[in-house]
């Protein structure tokens, strides 16, 4: 190795990949760039290691969604490429898979322009670089077909950043932390203005996990590209072979903050922060499945010792003084209003106010400023619009990206959910990425801020348009997700796979849900949460059902309809005034029930079924019933087509005839499946369910026949007589659709009681 590649630290080293990418870029587009980048042997021994090839061309990109198949699921068939597009700079739609090779030539004239932008110190900024590289390299492929430009180049990066001080290593170090009591210290809250207050922590520990990010890369002397994955309290982090180096950094960043940890949220939160030592040859083969499936493993065990080294800590007397009437913890000495400005708010504690504050201005927020601690430092109050405190940092959150950027003190300036490279100039610019859609309200706070909707807000919207008023909360999670990354790309496993496959889920639930949110007409919604593979969304709860379904759907067109990844997910209503602790847990247990029906599944009013059930469709035949058991096919008769078929379809119909009618129809439908639930009940307390299996299926499939056609005999004949209520009459008396009588009654009987 010559005297100059001994000098390179692991910054230069990425630097140099990122400078090839763009170098490969401009080759592909057909213009010369004034730059010259030398080769190290680092980078040509992570290139040999990954199977980057430089005489390989850019091509269109296959969805790696279709390369996905669990155990238990059926082989996607169809073949999806990406779009051929850039990363918009802001609100980036969900791209749609397409069967057809896309055209490349408007990507590769966006590509050139950009290009052509570039000044000679922009090849010395690695942040915007691999911005770059990101933004135009995330739907093109380089090598295999299913690879995309940006996750081959930054795993590129990684990987020979942590070869660079040992080429003739054989190990690798894979660093990973999971930050545990998430749930107790985001939902057991209970106070005005909690919803606010919930979406403030939620971001807060994204914080936290960025600074432990920043922390580690900071000490382990790695640059960004190493970060595998990160957010909703996980981190993935390639180091080098050192074990010794990284034993000794990773045990001191753990203890540092879970001292912190345990001293400010006594002990509610806490970081399991462990490493792997991983042959370097496992990266590129499925064998790197073995060695990730051990990582949750060593962290449980950190998990079940929490604050092992520190139990005297929590053993020793501790004065107890008025709990905050927020969080309930009695450790604080001196409680405040919660809000400020109302003398008579609620008394609580610093870290409740903190979030109140932060809750309040979240969503305004456009950058934010990570900063040294120091005990006397200016920064103007009106060019923030709040700070957060954390292990030897502080963060501002402002509102002015100009401003932001002028911060002299910044040691990182961090952009939300921005993409626009003319930002990115100074290397100390970043992005990073939130799911923080929220509604404004129409009511003025006051002269100079317009305020984001409360739980009385949300209501009140539901009110308006006719509905009960209630906020509805939606829990939403990706099916199956540890078997998806740890099997599901069978062989053809490898690390560049695996970044791609995170880095597409990261952007669906950080990303294209804003804009999903942002491109409905009046969304009465907040993002309590969404990243990583799951979500928290409040919001009026007629126009959060729809959202949900068009999550769902957005999500199954994304993954290319692949049947082995699916969301399931439940929502629960309740009252503004209503614990949201409380709301957060009955909408937790409506997803379990999902889970717990197969998956791929939707709970809902107490009712659970299918999505594709609830969504419904017209003219269905009974071979796309295949989730219906083939006894009870047969039991019910094989050979027929449903006009109306599901919950959704009738709720859209019925909602167009006549109120008196809907009424009558609700109440009947109601009586009905309360006569139903209760035989079935009387039924099962019976000691041999299989002498009276024929006798339930009755009571399910056909008890509300005369019912509903006693209520179709009383229809008014203007209605009876209508060609285009017959669909509706005739897919009313199916068996088929009797299982979602008493949901379809329950929705609609909600949608027009306006108390």
């Amino acid at each position: 190795m010559s005297q100059s590649q001994k000098t390179e630290n692991s910054e230069n080293i990425s630097q140099l990949v990122m400078q090839q990418a763009v170098l490969k870029l401009a080759e592909w587009v057909e213009i010369e760039l004034p730059l010259q980048v030398k080769e190290h042997q680092a980078i040509v021994n992570a290139k040999e290691l990954l199977l980057w090839d430089d005489s390989a061309e850019i091509k269109p990109l296959r969805l790696l969604f279709d390369f996905i198949q669990l155990e238990d699921k059926t082989k996607q068939e169809t073949q999806h490429y990406s779009p051929a597009i850039s990363i918009d700079n802001q609100q980036p739609t969900i791209p749609s898979p397409q069967t057809s090779l896309p055209d490349l030539n408007n990507l590769k004239q966006e590509i050139k322009q950009e290009l052509s932008n570039l000044e000679s110190e922009d090849f010395d900024n690695l942040p915007l670089l691999t911005l770059l590289v990101e933004k135009f390299g995330s739907h093109l492929s380089y090598g295999e077909d299913n690879i995309a430009f940006t996750d081959l180049v930054k795993s590129t990066a990684a990987v020979a950043s942590a070869l660079n001080n040992n080429l003739d290593t054989d190990k690798l170090c894979l660093i990973a932390g999971d930050l545990s009591g998430i749930q107790k210290f985001i939902y057991t809250i209970s106070a005005d203005g909690a919803l606010k207050s919930l979406r403030a922590r939620s971001f807060f520990l994204e914080l936290v996990t960025e600074e432990i990010v920043q922390q580690l890369l900071t000490e382990l002397e790695l640059p960004l590209t190493n970060v595998i994955y990160a957010g909703g309290g996980n981190l993935y982090i390639l180091s080098d072979g050192d074990e010794e180096k990284n034993s000794k950094i990773v045990k001191e960043i753990r203890h540092r903050f879970n001292d912190w940890l345990r001293r400010s949220f006594q002990g509610k939160l806490f970081l399991a922060l462990d490493y792997l030592m991983l042959p370097k040859s496992a990266l590129s083969t499925a064998k790197l499945s073995d060695f990730w499936k051990q990582i949750p493993q060593k962290l449980a065990q950190q998990k079940q010792r929490k604050f092992d080294n520190q139990l005297s800590d929590f053993l020793a007397p501790q004065p107890s003084y008025e709990p905050c009437k927020v969080c309930h913890r009695d450790d604080q000495k001196r409680l405040k209003p919660l809000n400020k400005d109302e003398p008579d708010s609620s008394s609580a504690c610093w870290v409740c106010r903190t979030m109140f504050e932060l809750g309040s201005k979240l969503f305004k927020a456009k950058a934010i400023v990570r900063v040294k601690r120091a005990k006397n430092r200016s920064i103007e109050q009106k060019d923030r619009v709040n700070k957060i405190v954390v292990p030897g940092y502080e963060y501002y959150l402002y509102e002015n990206i100009n401003k932001a950027l002028s911060n002299r003190q910044a040691k990182t300036i961090f952009l939300i959910n921005n993409w626009d490279l003319s930002n990115y100039k100074n290397s100390k610019v970043k992005p990073i990425l939130l799911g923080n859609y929220a509604k404004k309200t129409e009511i003025e706070k006051d002269e100079r801020n317009l305020g984001f909707m409360s739980a009385s807000d949300m209501a009140a919207e539901a009110q308006k348009s006719g509905a009960i008023p209630r906020v509805g909360y939606l829990r939403m999670d990706v099916d199956n997700l540890g078997k998806i990354f740890a099997q599901g790309l069978g062989e053809k496993q490898n690390l560049v796979r695996l970044a791609g496959l995170s880095r597409q889920m990261t952007y669906f639930f950080k990303v294209y849900l804003n804009s999903l949110a942002t491109q409905r007409e009046d969304c009465n919604l907040l993002f309590i949460y969404a990243g990583g593979d799951d979500l928290f969304i409040s919001g009026a709860w007629h126009e959060l059902v729809e959202f949900a379904f068009d999550i769902n759907q957005s999500f199954r067109a994304y993954t290319g309809y692949n049947p082995s990844i699916t969301l399931s997910g439940g929502i629960s209503l309740a009252n503004s005034k209503y614990p949201l602790y409380q709301s957060a847990q009955e909408s937790g247990e409506a997803e379990e029930e999902a889970k717990g029906n197969g998956k791929d599944s939707f709970s809902l009013f107490g009712e659970v079924f299918t999505w594709y059930e609830w969504l419904g469709e017209e003219n269905v035949s009974l071979n796309k019933l295949d989730f219906i058991p083939s006894e009870i096919k047969e039991y019910l008769g094989e050979d027929i087509n449903i006009k109306l078929f599901g919950v959704k379809p009738f709720v859209t119909y019925l909602q167009t005839i006549e109120v008196n009618y809907s009424q009558n129809f609700i109440r009947n439908l109601l009586v009905t499946a309360k006569i139903q639930k209760q035989k079935i009940a009387d039924l099962k307390n019976k000691r041999k369910p299989q002498i009276y299996a024929e006798e339930i299926n009755d009571i399910t499939y056909y008890l509300h026949l005369p019912k509903i056609a006693y209520t179709l005999a009383r229809l008014p004949t203007h209605i009876k007589n209508n060609p285009e209520f017959e669909p509706i009459s005739t897919s009313l008396k199916s068996p088929y659709n009797a299982r979602y009588y008493k949901a379809i009654a329950i929705w609609l009987e909600l949608l027009n009681r306006s108390k």
